[in-house]
């Protein structure tokens, strides 16, 4: 990363410590001086990174991230990680200032002639989507490439690459959930906001309610007790798929829909509705699986189940999802839109509902016969992608008063963010911390669950790999030490390679339809980053 400049760069230890200043020749000759240094790699809304083929006297003629330099030692004080990466930017790629985080660091040594590098180098990343005009005196050539592509190909020709371009890639796959902080930051904000408003209105309707149903036996208030507690630990994410929905309709900046309260609040209603029949489903599906643990507390037929019976337990949870469910349809028709519209919203919010219960007929079916991969991806699409994605997402459009283009453009959108969704889900079901996930890793194996990723594990198993596999999944006394042999066979037969490999696939196609979603660059940023949140998530 040398640069021809007089400047004194800050010398660190491995933990990026100061320990004094050097000249830069200094720092990088013979064996060198650590010395803190970065690269900044700016992903645009599309997810491609912005790539730089350097032209400098160290490393030259390599394709690198889309700046890099040393924090230099002023006159006055230290160059911050953010301000470095302005003035490399700037100078480097005409750009001007972009928000950058850091994701991480690592420490590296190369050499290249009689001159070195040897650096703790952090890595840093932003969101940019502008023009840019990169220097002729630093740069041979620059171009944007999708970020997927780029693993791809640093993978295959590594030799085209700088050294730190190398580490620092590690960096940004090994390490997911800080990539997710990274380019997930518009996503993040847009939920955060909405989980407030959205938590807020959520505690009105059950306060209300709870008194409304005093005058009857404590039990139907109980309903009502156990089904906001259920919900409480939920990430509300279909009810923000159908405010997500909404915006693509109703085409208004944050601001203004905060300016104008009465059209941001008309949709609240119908996201709780959307968030009861998803509560409704999980109580039931909760029984169907015989899970005793949802979100890291007792499922609702479990806590019934206390100082009763099993027979009990069940019966009333069964209820409290029927409750759930009516009250979703309560609360469509008693939403703030004209009749022809509820009109609609109730015929995709029934079409969704019975296309999920399908979809969860064929999956308990699946389980009692060899099922054909066709018949576990018609599940997948049925039980979730519809479910959670297709659904809420066009439902919120079509109360927005959505174009039909837009409208069809959501769902190709939402089928593959969905299926890749549920790809994910099978991997979290199998390799996830059970206290991040909040439910037990056993009970796939023990159910002997149709994932994809079991399917395409027992496809590729050798005749060894396969028999265990067959003594352990859908036997219900498989233990920890069972589940890891079952990790081990997914990794070695490439099952779990595959499915990540397909859910990269699923995401790129989920991102070409957004162009015809909407137009607006930051909504179209906030389509990018919830399918990216789909396959990185850890719960």
């Amino acid at each position: 990363m040398i640069m021809n400049n007089p400047s004194q760069v800050v010398l660190v230890n491995s933990t990026d410590v100061r320990r004094g200043y050097a000249d830069v020749e200094e720092a990088h000759t013979g064996r060198g001086k650590k010395h803190r240094a970065f690269v900044t790699l700016l992903f645009d809304s599309q997810n491609q990174v912005l790539l730089q083929r350097r032209k400098h006297r160290l490393f030259g003629g390599l394709w690198d991230f889309t700046a890099i330099s040393h924090n230099l030692h002023l006159a006055d004080h230290d160059e911050t990680y953010q301000e470095a990466s302005d003035r490399a930017i700037k100078k480097e790629m005409g750009i001007g200032h972009v928000d950058v985080n850091k994701i991480g660091a690592f420490n590296y040594f190369a050499k290249d002639g009689k001159s070195c590098e040897r650096e703790y180098c952090a890595v840093l990343t932003g969101l940019y989507s502008g023009k840019f005009r990169s220097n002729p005196d630093e740069v041979y050539e620059a171009k944007w490439i999708s970020f997927e592509d780029f693993i791809g190909d640093i993978a295959k020709t590594p030799k085209k690459y700088t050294p730190w371009a190398k580490k620092a890639v590690k960096v940004l796959v090994n390490d997911k959930s800080l990539m997710v902080n990274a380019l997930q930051n518009q996503f993040r904000q847009k939920l955060e906001f909405f989980v407030k408003e959205f938590t807020k209105f959520s505690k009105q309707f059950f306060s209300k309610k709870q008194k409304l149903v005093e005058k009857y036996p404590s039990l139907i208030t109980r309903f009502y007790r156990e089904l906001e507690e259920f919900g409480a630990g939920g990430k509300a994410m279909r009810p923000f798929l159908v405010y997500l929905g909404y915006k693509v309709g109703a085409d208004f900046s944050e601001v203004r829909l905060l300016a104008r309260s009465d059209l941001y609040k008309r949709i609240l209603p119908v996201c709780l509705a959307v968030e009861f029949i998803h509560n409704f489903l999980l109580i039931h599906d909760d029984i169907i699986d015989k899970s005793d643990v949802r979100r890291g507390k007792p499922t609702v037929h479990k806590k019934f189940e206390r100082g009763y019976d099993k027979h009990y337990g069940m019966s009333q949870a069964i209820l409290a999802g029927d409750i759930a469910l009516l009250e979703a349809f309560g609360l469509v028709n008693k939403s703030d839109f004209g009749n022809r519209i509820k009109s609609q919203c109730l015929d995709t919010l029934v079409n969704f509902v019975l296309e999920t219960g399908y979809g969860e007929a064929l999956d308990i079916e699946n389980s009692y016969k060899n099922s054909s991969i066709g018949d576990i991806w018609r599940v997948v699409e049925l039980k979730t992608a519809r479910y959670s994605f297709v659904g809420p997402l066009t439902l919120g459009a079509i109360l927005a008063g959505a174009k039909k283009s837009q409208v069809e453009a959501l769902t190709k959108y939402a089928l593959n963010v969905g299926k890749a969704f549920q790809l994910q889900d099978d991997i979290l079901g199998v390799f996830a911390d059970e206290k991040t996930l909040g439910k037990s890793t056993l009970s796939d194996m023990k159910e002997g669950k149709n994932t994809v990723l079991f399917y395409k594990t027992r496809e590729l198993a050798t005749g060894s790999q396969r028999r265990n596999l067959d003594r352990l999944w859908g036997n219900s006394k498989s233990d920890a030490s069972d589940l890891d042999v079952v990790r081990e066979i997914m990794r070695e037969s490439g099952a779990l390679s595959w499915c990540q490999g397909r859910m990269q696939k699923l995401i790129i196609d989920a991102k070409k339809s957004i162009a015809k979603v909407t137009k607006d660059r930051k909504l179209a940023g906030i389509f990018v980053e919830c399918a990216d949140f789909a396959i990185f998530r850890e719960r």
